[in-house]
C-alpha cells in the first residue's frame, strides 16, 4: 500500500506540523507522509478526530469497565458504541467550527517564539469573483514557493494577466460593488466566487470520476481502519474483529452514501502500466490499486461503478441503488502498444489482500476470440438489454487496421452477462450448477459473449428512452472517425437488435463528447406517459439521473466545416454544439423524422502542441452540465452551468446561461464565465459537493477537480456565492 503526503500550506505547513508533533512527542500522522503523492491544502482548519481512534477508545473503555474482553459481543453493545461514536464526532465537529482561529492557536502551545512564527506564516487566499464579462485565469508555477517549501503548493493564479491581489475581480476587492449591482449579478446567475483550495500531486491524471465512498474502495477503507487500530492488537487477525468493523461500516452506510470518493485514472505513451487511484475527499487519503492491476490495464479511461447484483431480485429497488466494491474500467487507446484494450472489473480496488481483476473481453491474451481482440474502449454502461433482469454491458469500441483514421473499424456492442444455472427457492439468489453462489466474474464464464449491434459508434455515447410506451431504448453516439452524430433505437429482448437509426448531424466534424442535458427552465418534466427520459446521460457528473427528462444533446467536435444557416462560413477550431430534441404536440415521434436544431454554443478551440499530445491531438474534450449548489442540483429552478474539458486546448471552461429571445434556440445560449488556462492537457473535469478536507469553503457549493496531465497534479477549486453575508464555515 502506498501512502499519501499532505502539507498544510497557509496555516499548518508540513514541517511545522512535524515539529509540533515532535515537541509534544507524538508520532506524525501517516496520512500526511506517504510516498509519491502529495496534497497541498490552502487555508486549512484543524483536524477532526478520526472515527477509528474514537471507536478504539470507546471499545477499550468498554472492555475495561464491562469485562468486554471475556464476554460475547452483543448487538446492543455494538449499537451503543456506534451511537456514542456519532455523538462524539458530532460534538468534536461543533467544537472545531466554533474554535476557528482558536484551534490554530492551540497548536502553538509549547512552541518557542521562532517556531510560533513559522506556524503562523500565511499567504493571501487565491479567490476571484466572476461577473458579466469573461475572466481568463492563468495557472502559473511559482518556483520560489517550490524551492522554499518542498511540500508546499506551488500554483499562482493570474486574473486577466494580473496578480490576483491587484485584480478588480479579487474576492476582497470585489466587495466595493453596491448592493443593487450585486443583486443584478446574482439574479443573472453570473456571480460566483472561485477559490483554489488545494493541489493534488499525482502522476499523469487523465480521467476523473466521483463515486460514493461506500462503493468502490470501501474494502480498502475498512482494511485501513483495522491496521490503524491500536487498542485491539490482540484481535487484529480475528474474524470477530473484522466482523465488528464490517457491522460498524454498515451502520454508517446511510451517512456515507453522500460522501465523495474521487477516482483518478492515468496513462503514459511509453509506460507499460496505467495508473488507478482514489482520493477520499473528506480525509484526503489516497489509495492505489495493485501493480498487477496497473500492468493489466495499460491505458485506463473512464471508470464506473459495478452494481451489487447483476440480476433482478424481489427487491428491485435495492438492486438499482446499491453498488458493489468494484470498478468497471474501459481500457485502451490508438497508440501502438496500448491499442489492445478491454473492459476490466476490478474487485475491492485498493485492498492489498483482497483486490483482483478480470477482463470481460479477454484482453490482449489469447483467451479472447479473434474478432474480439485488438479493440480499445472509452466508456461502458450497465444496462438490461435482454429484458430479463440481467444487467449486461453496453459499450463502443474501435481499432485501427493501418495508419490513419480512415482505416478505423468501429462498433457498438453489448457484452452478455452469463446466465445462472438456477435460483435459490427461498432467497431467489442465482446459483452455479454445483449449487454454490453464482459468480459471473468467475473464470469459467470468461470472456463474456460480445454481440455486435452496429458499425459506427467508437468513443462516447448516451442512452435514453424516447418513448416509454414501446419496447425500445435509444443510443446517441458521437462518431469520431466517421465525423457525424447518430441515433439508434435498440429493441430490448432475448436478442437485442437495432430497429431504427437516423443521422442527427453529418457536418459536425470529428464528434467526441456526447451528453444529454436539460437546458429548459425549470426542469419539471419527469417520467411522463409516452415521454422521453434519461437512462444514462453519458456524463460522469450525474446532473441528469435516471428517469429525468432532457431537452438537448450536447456534442463536442474537434473541427467543423460550417456554422448554422450558412454552409459557406467555416468555424475555426473545435466547437460545442447543442441539438434541441424536436417537439411536436401532434406527433410524438417528431424526434425520428424532424431536424434536430443545432446551435453553436462556443467555438474556436485550438490545440496547443506538446510532446505528450502529438498522437491525435484535439480540442475540446468532454462536456458536462452542473449546478453551483447541491440544493439546486437536486431541485433545479434554473438552467445549469456548463463545464468543458479543453483537452489539448490546455484549459477548463465554465459557461453560464444567458438569454437571447431572438435566437432560434434561446435555451442554448451560453457565455464563457471563466477560462482556467492550466498550461497542460485537461482530459476531464470532476464536480462534487462534499467539502474538500478541512479547507475553508462554503458548504454545499460545487468543488471542481481539474487535472493537469503534464504537471502531474489536480487543482481543486471551491465555488461560493461571492457574497460576504453568507455565513458558512467562517465566511
Amino acid at each position: 500500500m502506498k501512502y499519501v503526503s499532505i502539507s498544510m500550506i497557509l496555516i499548518l505547513p508540513y514541517y511545522a506540523e512535524t515539529l509540533c508533533n515532535h515537541i509534544h512527542r507524538k508520532r506524525p500522522k501517516p496520512t500526511y507522509k506517504n510516498g509519491s503523492f502529495r496534497i497541498s491544502v490552502y487555508e486549512s482548519k484543524s483536524h477532526l478526530t478520526s472515527s477509528e481512534s474514537i471507536r478504539s477508545k470507546v471499545m477499550s473503555s468498554a472492555r475495561t469497565s464491562d469485562g468486554y474482553e471475556n464476554s460475547p459481543v452483543s448487538s446492543a453493545m455494538d449499537l451503543d458504541i456506534s451511537e456514542m461514536a456519532k455523538r462524539i464526532l458530532r460534538s468534536q465537529s461543533n467544537k472545531n467550527n466554533k474554535k476557528g482561529e482558536g484551534s490554530i492557536l492551540a497548536l502553538k502551545d509549547g512552541l518557542t517564539k521562532v517556531h510560533r512564527n513559522i506556524l503562523s506564516q500565511t499567504q493571501s487566499r487565491q479567490r476571484f469573483v466572476t461577473g458579466q464579462d469573461p475572466l481568463l485565469i492563468t495557472v502559473k508555477e511559482n518556483p520560489t514557493k517550490k524551492w522554499l517549501q518542498k511540500n508546499a503548493a506551488t500554483v499562482q493564479l493570474l486574473v486577466n494577466g494580473t496578480n490576483i491581489d491587484n485584480s478588480w475581480a479579487s474576492y476582497d476587492r470585489f466587495q466595493w460593488i453596491d448592493n443593487s449591482d450585486l443583486g443584478n449579478l446574482v439574479e443573472q446567475h453570473s456571480m460566483f466566487n472561485f477559490e483554489l483550495v488545494a493541489e493534488i500531486n499525482i502522476k499523469k491524471p487523465g480521467y476523473l470520476n466521483i463515486l460514493p465512498s461506500n462503493s468502490a474502495g470501501s474494502s480498502a477503507e475498512m482494511r485501513r481502519m483495522i491496521l490503524a487500530s491500536k487498542e485491539w492488537d490482540r484481535w487484529k487477525k480475528s474474524s470477530l474483529y473484522e466482523q465488528l468493523v464490517h457491522e460498524e461500516l454498515g451502520k454508517q452506510s446511510a451517512s456515507r452514501m453522500s460522501s465523495d470518493r474521487l477516482w483518478i485514472t492515468g496513462f503514459t505513451l511509453s509506460g507499460q502500466s496505467g495508473y488507478i487511484s482514489s482520493l477520499d475527499v473528506k480525509s484526503g487519503r489516497i489509495e492505489t490499486v495493485k501493480d498487477q492491476t496497473c500492468r493489466a490495464i495499460r491505458w485506463p479511461n473512464e471508470s464506473n461503478s459495478v452494481p451489487k447484483s447483476l440480476f433482478e431480485s424481489q427487491d428491485t429497488s435495492s438492486v438499482n441503488s446499491t453498488m458493489d466494491d468494484a470498478l468497471l474500467v474501459s481500457d485502451g487507446f490508438l497508440v501502438p502498444g496500448k491499442d489492445k484494450g478491454g473492459l476490466y472489473v476490478v474487485k475491492k480496488p485498493g485492498d492489498d489482500d483482497k483486490e483482483w481483476n478480470v477482463c470481460l473481453t479477454g484482453g490482449p491474451s489469447s483467451v479472447a476470440p479473434p474478432e474480439d481482440s485488438g479493440w480499445f474502449y472509452h466508456r461502458s454502461v450497465w444496462i438490461d438489454l435482454t429484458n430479463d433482469g440481467r444487467k449486461s454491458v453496453l459499450t463502443a469500441r474501435a481499432k485501427l487496421n493501418g495508419a490513419g483514421s480512415s482505416n478505423a473499424k468501429t462498433q457498438l456492442v453489448w457484452l452478455e452477462t452469463p446466465k445462472p444455472d438456477s435460483y435459490d427457492e427461498l432467497s431467489g439468489s442465482p446459483l452455479e450448477e454445483d449449487g454454490t453462489p453464482f459468480d459471473p466474474f468467475n473464470g469459467r464464464h470468461l470472456p463474456w459473449k460480445a454481440h455486435v449491434l452496429t458499425e459506427g459508434p467508437d468513443v462516447m455515447f448516451s442512452i435514453a428512452d424516447m418513448d416509454t410506451a414501446d419496447d425500445t431504448i435509444e443510443v446517441f453516439a458521437s462518431h469520431f472517425f466517421d465525423r457525424k452524430v447518430m441515433l439508434y433505437s435498440i429493441r430490448r429482448g432475448p436478442k437485442p437488435e437495432i430497429v431504427f437509426e437516423r443521422s442527427i448531424d453529418e457536418k459536425c466534424g470529428a464528434a467526441f463528447g456526447c451528453t444529454l442535458a436539460n437546458l429548459n427552465i425549470p426542469n419539471k418534466e419527469y417520467h411522463e406517459p409516452n415521454g422521453r427520459m434519461t437512462i444514462d446521460s453519458g456524463s460522469t457528473i450525474p446532473t441528469l439521473r435516471a428517469r429525468d427528462s432532457f431537452s438537448h444533446l450536447l456534442v463536442t467536435s474537434h473541427e467543423c466545416r460550417y456554422t448554422e444557416g450558412s454552409e459557406n462560413k467555416e468555424i475555426n477550431g473545435g466547437s460545442l454544439f447543442a441539438y434541441r430534441v424536436p417537439s411536436n404536440a401532434k406527433n410524438k415521434n417528431a424526434w425520428k423524422f424532424e431536424p434536430w436544431l443545432r446551435t453553436t454554443v462556443i467555438s474556436d478551440f485550438t490545440v496547443k502542441g506538446q510532446l505528450s499530445n502529438i498522437i491525435n491531438p484535439g480540442a475540446p474534450g468532454f462536456v458536462y452540465t452542473f449546478y453551483a449548489r447541491r440544493e439546486e442540483a437536486l431541485n433545479p429552478t434554473q438552467r445549469p452551468l456548463i463545464a468543458i474539458a479543453g483537452d489539448c486546448a490546455e484549459s477548463a471552461y465554465i459557461l453560464r446561461p444567458i438569454r437571447k429571445d431572438d435566437a432560434n434556440d434561446p435555451e442554448a445560449q451560453y457565455k464563457v464565465m471563466c477560462e482556467i488556462a492550466c498550461g497542460s492537457t485537461v482530459g476531464s473535469i470532476g464536480v462534487g459537493y462534499d467539502n474538500f478536507m478541512h479547507a475553508e469553503q462554503e458548504d454545499d457549493y460545487a468543488k471542481l477537480y481539474i487535472p493537469c496531465y503534464e504537471k502531474d497534479k489536480i487543482l481543486v477549486f471551491a465555488m461560493g456565492s461571492g457574497l460576504e453575508s453568507i455565513d458558512h464555515n467562517g465566511f
